[in-house]
């Protein structure tokens, strides 16, 4: 055979079964009613997840797997960087660059200064595709400082599409240089790649969720299966046709599966598991119950035909400007007016803006942006075109990163000597002990960088993680670095994050007693809290505690021992480890919980309102301490701190805790000390352990 023959031979098997390149109308509609069902879910349904972020993920694999498996195809395995990348710039990019910016600026407009720090890692992280990283390590990250509600937020989905922007086109040009080698069909090779994709996603979002839904939600790894689930479609979609007489039905039943997916599902507890094939089922019943004409050209009733039609179109057309605006409105709503949930009317008004500012942004961003790119379709004037556009994008990404960097505030001057902060002027929790009254000063920290007063081990990352992760039962140390070589005592503060805040009260105790002071938690545990349903993680952490201890040589182990997020109490479990701590002949501290308060305490004080305003009720201290009921073993002893932390628990005249004591503000959040205020509380400390355990004190 001769060698053009067999060329294009080969050509044509390559490029066999590709999928076609037409206009959906159906899909246009599902992907408007998709981003719309959003919208109203999350304006009207009471915090629902109405699947729309689904079929957006899905349709997204559809569209992309069909372009680049064709583009490839076509070139033969080539890729044209600058034309793909520029489109994606153009479309995608842009829009929502100019969002994230109205959202950064208004945000630090109407939000407490105690936020501006992370909305502006959550705009860099927004314009740059890692939303959903970021929201996983500080949004849910216990004991994390930053707002309840991020306005970006949503951007978490488009970060995971736009990571799969990156990705998708290594496995087209992959799949079709597979295909080329094995004289295969690039459809063929490709649709084995994706589904592999599928399988491993899919099975690693049921794995996640068992563990962890939040980081299940959010994660690429987990939501992946979503986007090859659209690519399969895609690669699929041209052979599947279901009978004439069936498509009547099959339709409407996919969109009632769309529309109802919200009202019958919790999505936040179950997608993206296997219940969020509900609404890409429905999906799929639309797309294979339409015509071979397409949707708008099937009979008057047919649900293909109905999703066609110019209202749905025009919703489809501004579906990503509704999408990326609807959010930061809802959320300033909530700050602006000071409330927790929405009415009807307000519902309404911020529906109507967000289509409002949505058509706005059709008519003089995205549609000028798409007349370009059709102009850029030539291709020496398209070269050029797609570079300047690459170019510019890329400018934008690193005018973000810069700005961010240059105007977002910097941890380079900021001010953290508050160990030499002058006694008499900003003693904290110390003045308890003072004989004098302190004069009314501005208090420390700044309310702009009080959210940075962390514990070290917080920064060190040598904390257990939170929650049922595999491996998070494992005892991790944070070593103390400025330990004396012959250390008098061994000192671990143990349990949950409630011993960790107290790590600098220690630390500066063993600068003066010769101690080496070590932090062994897991956050969000304490001991006698596995027996709470969800955290057998915790229960098997604190054995392993256990054995730890019993294979070290430490001297005390101080640990909460009640808990203040609703009246004082004792978990019913707790005793039973107290014991197992004591019988190691180790000596256990028990230190009386920490009031909490139901808001964060910087967002307060930056709100104008006063200290006593924003500290934590007394109504939840108990009259008597409860570890006082308790027959303890001979070396636990229990230790109450509350009159250092609360002076005015004996005043009946006052309702609340203060949130300033001693001139320095007590909490970065709304229950974990400021690293100032824990190091003020060494001199209490000292003076009750002198009554407990004597020895390590003199």
């Amino acid at each position: 055979m001769p060698t053009f023959q067999r060329s294009e031979k080969l050509e044509t098997r390559l490029t066999k079964q590709l999928p076609e390149r037409r206009y959906l109308p159906e899909l246009h509609g599902v992907r408007g009613l998709a981003l719309l069902g959003v919208v109203v879910f999350h304006l009207f349904g009471n915090g629902r997840i109405s699947g729309g972020i689904d079929i957006f993920l899905a349709i997204s694999g559809f569209l992309f797997t069909g372009m680049l498996l064709r583009e490839a195809a076509s070139s033969g395995g080539r890729f044209d960087p600058f034309r793909y990348f520029g489109r994606l710039v153009r479309r995608i990019f842009l829009p929502a660059a100019l969002v994230a910016t109205v959202t950064l600026i208004v945000g630090l407009l109407v939000s407490p200064v105690t936020q501006h720090r992370q909305l502006w890692a959550e705009a860099r992280a927004s314009l740059l595709y890692f939303e959903n990283f970021e929201l996983i390590n500080s949004q849910l990250a216990y004991g994390a400082a930053g707002p309840d509600t991020s306005p970006f937020q949503h951007f978490w989905s488009l970060s995971v599409q736009g990571q799969f922007y990156l990705l998708w086109p290594v496995i087209a040009i992959a799949a079709v240089l597979i295909a080329k080698r094995l004289h295969k069909s690039a459809a063929k090779i490709m649709s084995v790649g994706v589904c592999l994709i599928f399988i491993a996603s899919f099975l690693y979002a049921i794995y996640v969720g068992t563990y962890n839904q939040d980081e299940a939600y959010l994660l690429t790894t987990t939501r992946a299966w979503q986007i090859a689930f659209g690519g399969l479609l895609a690669l699929a979609g041209s052979t599947i046709r279901l009978p004439a007489h069936v498509r009547l039905p099959a339709g409407w039943l996919g969109v009632a599966l769309i529309v109802l997916c919200g009202v019958f599902l919790d999505g936040a507890a179950l997608f993206p598991g296997p219940w969020a094939l509900w609404p890409l089922t429905g999906l799929t019943l639309v797309l294979i119950a339409a015509g071979p004409q397409g949707g708008n050209e099937d009979p008057v009733g047919y649900a293909t035909h109905f999703l066609s039609n110019p209202v749905l179109a025009w919703v489809g057309d501004r579906a990503y400007g509704l999408y990326l605006w609807h959010w930061p409105l809802l959320i300033f709503y909530f700050e602006i007016r000071d409330r927790n949930a929405i009415g009807i009317r307000g519902a309404i008004v911020i529906l109507a803006t967000s289509l409002l500012l949505a058509s706005l942004m059709y008519r003089y961003v995205e549609q000028p942006l798409q007349k370009l790119s059709s102009k850029a379709s030539s291709a020496s004037a398209g070269v050029r075109s797609n570079k300047t556009t690459v170019a510019f994008g890329a400018s934008l990404l690193i005018i973000s990163g810069i700005t961010t960097s240059v105007f977002s505030p910097s941890l380079d001057n900021l001010d953290t000597s508050y160990e030499g902060l002058e006694q008499s002027q900003y003693p904290g929790a110390a003045e308890y002990l003072l004989s004098h009254s302190v004069p009314d000063l501005e208090p420390f920290p700044n309310l702009d960088d009080v959210s940075e007063f962390r514990p070290d081990y917080t920064r060190r990352g040598c904390g257990q993680k939170l929650g049922q992760d595999p491996g998070t039962d494992e005892i991790t140390v944070c070593e103390d670095e400025d330990a004396p070589d012959k250390p008098t005592a061994t000192i671990v503060l143990a349990g949950g994050s409630h011993a960790g805040h107290l790590e600098a009260a220690f630390k500066t105790l063993a600068r003066k007693h010769g101690w080496e002071v070590l932090v062994v938690t897991k956050s969000s545990c304490v001991f006698g809290w596995e027996e709470k349903p969800d955290q057998s993680m915790c229960g098997q952490w604190n054995q392993n505690f256990i054995e730890w201890l019993g294979n070290n040589e430490v001297d005390l182990v101080v640990t909460p021992g009640t808990r203040l997020n609703e009246p004082e109490y004792v978990l019913d479990a707790a005793p039973k480890w107290w014991s197992k701590i004591s019988q190691t002949n180790t000596d256990l501290m028990l230190v009386r919980g920490t009031p909490r308060n139901s808001e964060s305490v910087p967002d307060c004080l930056a709100s104008g309102r006063s200290s006593q305003d924003c500290g934590p009720s007394k109504d939840r201290i108990a009259d008597i301490n409860p570890l006082l009921n308790i027959d303890l073993p001979e070396n636990v002893h229990p230790i109450d701190m509350t009159k250092y932390v609360c002076p005015q628990i004996e005043n009946d005249d006052v309702e609340n805790c203060d949130a300033i004591v001693g001139n320095i503000i007590v909490f970065y959040d709304n229950h974990h000390f400021t690293t100032p205020f824990s190091q003020s509380l060494a001199a209490g400390f000292e003076a009750e352990m002198r009554n407990v355990v004597p020895h390590l004190v003199r």
